[in-house]
């Protein structure tokens, strides 16, 4: 009995080792302010109907990890050391992505067909419920990140995304669509500056180190 309980006590240990690991690799808000600039380029592209969704977009989701890990060998490692978390394997990793994106949209579904019943929907329906079902794809992400981290703002940014989605796609804009448009420059600059000021106070609260040059990575 007293060797269950201690096998039981050491997985919780692992557990909680694991989520401040989380915790410390992502304190200084770096991958927020990627969400951000990624949100705020897509609603540029939207917005000069200018076909450069490679560049405002894709080509920063392509570059988001090694600039971030760039940003943290020049700021971060040297503040708080090197932190190296264990990650999911990718092909179970990108399942779930799969799967949560088809959970959406079939929730979205039902929901246009209780509101707008059978039949072919107009163009302007889907333009409409378009801000929903993008603020609900960052929620998923944000409760992955809340349940390895146990940090709980990332429920916060999770909601915000959620509920400003649905808001903006309750709201009849005039063109409809617009609403995405709008939606996605909202809630791209409220993930910027959020991870703005949490790199900020990272910065503050972890001073370098008397003799630590900016260059050490490791």
């Amino acid at each position: 009995m007293m060797e269950k309980g201690f096998e039981m006590d050491e997985k919780i240990n692992l557990e909680e080792i694991e989520r401040k690991a989380w915790r410390e690799s992502m304190q200084d808000g770096l991958e927020i302010i990627m969400i951000g600039v990624v949100l705020l380029g897509t609603s540029a592209t939207l917005f000069s109907s200018f076909p450069s969704i490679f560049f405002t977009t894709i080509f920063p989701l392509i570059m988001a990890l090694p600039i971030i890990e760039a940003v943290r060998r020049r700021y971060t490692y040297p503040r708080t050391g090197y932190v190296k978390v264990q990650t999911d394997d990718a092909k179970m990793t990108a399942m779930g992505i799969f799967l949560y994106g088809v959970v959406v949209v079939a929730v979205i579904a039902v929901a246009l067909y209780i509101i707008f019943g059978s039949g072919l929907w107009p163009p302007y329906v889907f333009y409409q419920a378009a801000p929903a079902f993008v603020g609900a794809m960052p929620l998923g992400a944000m409760i992955y990140t809340r349940s390895k981290s146990g940090d709980p703002r990332y429920h916060v940014y999770g909601l915000i995304a959620l509920a400003s989605g649905i808001a903006f796609s309750i709201h009849k804009f005039a063109p409809v669509k617009s609403g995405l448009t709008l939606y996605l420059l909202f809630v791209g600059g409220v993930f910027l500056l959020s991870g703005l000021v949490q790199f900020v106070t990272f910065l503050r609260e972890h001073p370098l180190p008397v003799g630590a040059g900016l260059d050490e990575g490791e």
